[in-house]
C-alpha cells in the first residue's frame, strides 16, 4: 500500500473528468476546465487519390421519338456560276403543231402554183374556145351539130348546153359566135309548150334578147340560136350550128 502525492491526486481528477465528459458530452455545461472560444479553421487538406474505375453503367432502353415537322425554307442562296456547255443532244421529234404548220405552208404553196397554172390555162383556153364569166365557164367544141346531139354532148361532159341568163353571159357567148363565124345554140326551147320558152331544167326564161319580130315560130321553130350581134332568133332544132357547153 502506498500514499499518493497531491500532484498525482489532481492529475487523476482531471483525467477522470475528461473521460466522463467524453462519454456523455453536454453542450450546455463545461467540464472542470474553463470553456474557451472556438479556434480558427485550418487550411483544407490535400485531395485524396483517385479511386478505382467503376464498371460501365447500363444505358437503358432507347426509344426514338417521332420526326418533327419540317422547318421553314431558308432564304435562297446566291446564284452559282454558269457551268460549262453540255454536249449537243439528239434531234427531237417534230411537234404536232409544227407538222400542221408545215403542211399548211406546203398547201398554200401548192394553191399558189395551181392558181398560176389556172391563169395560164385560161389564157390558152380563151384562144381555143373557152371563156369564163362570173362563176361559169363556156367551152366551145368547135363542132356544129343539131340541138339534141349538142345537149347530149354537153351532158356527157358533165355540163349543159350554154344558156345566157344575163347581159354579161350573153355578150361573152356572142363574142365566141363572132370568133367562130357561126351561130350558137342556147339551152332554151319551147318544145314542151309552144310560145313558152324555158331552160333545160324547166325553169322559165328570165332574161331574153330577141331580135325584132322574133320569135315567130316559122316552120315550127322550137329552139333558139344566138347571133354574133348578141340577138336571139328561134330556129328549127334540126339546124346544124356551133355547140357551146357551160360548166
Amino acid at each position: 500500500m502506498f500514499f499518493l502525492q497531491p500532484f498525482n491526486i489532481l492529475l487523476l481528477l482531471f483525467l477522470g473528468a475528461s473521460l466522463a465528459s467524453a462519454a456523455a458530452p453536454d453542450t450546455n455545461s463545461c467540464t472542470v476546465l474553463a470553456c474557451g472560444n472556438p479556434g480558427v479553421a485550418g487550411l483544407p487538406g490535400r485531395d485524396g487519390r483517385d479511386g478505382a474505375k467503376g464498371e460501365k453503367g447500363d444505358t437503358g432502353l432507347q426509344v426514338r421519338g417521332q420526326q418533327g415537322f419540317p422547318g421553314k425554307a431558308g432564304p435562297a442562296g446566291p446564284k452559282g456560276n454558269t457551268g460549262a456547255q453540255g454536249e449537243k443532244g439528239q434531234k427531237g421529234e417534230m411537234s404536232a403543231v409544227d407538222t400542221v404548220q408545215r403542211q399548211i405552208a406546203a398547201l398554200e404553196k401548192m394553191v399558189q402554183t395551181l392558181q398560176a397554172e389556172v391563169t395560164k390555162s385560161k389564157k390558152i383556153f380563151s384562144m381555143q374556145g373557152v371563156t369564163t364569166i362570173g362563176g361559169k365557164t363556156f367551152v366551145s367544141t368547135g363542132q356544129s351539130d343539131n340541138f339534141a346531139n349538142g345537149k347530149a354532148l354537153c351532158s356527157n361532159a358533165g355540163g349543159a348546153l350554154a344558156a345566157a341568163r344575163n347581159v354579161a353571159e350573153n355578150t361573152a357567148l356572142a363574142a365566141m359566135a363572132k370568133r367562130n363565124g357561126k351561130h350558137i345554140y342556147l339551152g332554151i326551147s319551147d318544145i314542151q309548150t309552144e310560145g313558152k320558152f324555158v331552160y333545160l331544167n324547166g325553169q322559165a326564161v328570165g332574161y331574153t334578147k330577141w331580135k325584132r319580130t322574133e320569135p315567130n315560130n316559122l316552120n315550127e321553130e322550137d329552139c333558139v340560136i344566138l347571133l354574133p350581134d348578141t340577138q336571139w332568133n328561134d330556129i328549127s332544132c334540126d339546124h346544124q350550128t356551133l355547140i357551146v357547153c357551160e360548166l
